[in-house]
């Protein structure tokens, strides 16, 4: 579909999946528009990801404003590196999980550290 003349997909998804319930892994880029599936691959590794942006001409993505993702950190630098002028968009999921592992996790030790403490002053 790619290679079709014209076509030039604007919002794009990357994802990771397992194969094998969690042994095998493989990564596939989506047209979020069309819903089509552009591209997929075995692995999940940042070397993985790049051979998207080898297999697929760089013209083909000139469109592209808009990448939506997990929080992975390979996923982001080669879509910076390729896509300079697309948007990242980190997925809601992935979001709120890293929220409540940073924020609601600090805010679960201090309250945990002042109540022992007030415990230790009794």
């Amino acid at each position: 579909m790619l290679r079709e003349e014209g076509y030039k997909p604007r919002i794009l998804a990357v994802d990771e999946f397992a194969i094998h319930k969690g042994h095998s892994y493989a990564t596939c880029v989506m047209d979020l528009e069309q819903g089509d599936i552009l591209w997929g691959r075995k692995g999940r590794a940042m070397k993985d990801f790049e051979k998207f942006f080898e297999n697929v001409p760089s013209d083909s993505l000139s469109a592209v404003i808009a990448v939506a993702m997990d929080m992975n950190a390979s996923y982001n630098k080669l879509v910076t590196k390729h896509l300079s002028k697309a948007r990242i968009v980190y997925d809601r999921f992935h979001m709120q999980s890293q929220f409540a592992r940073d924020v609601l996790g600090a805010v679960r030790l201090d309250e945990a550290r002042r109540l022992q403490q007030q415990d230790q002053g009794r």
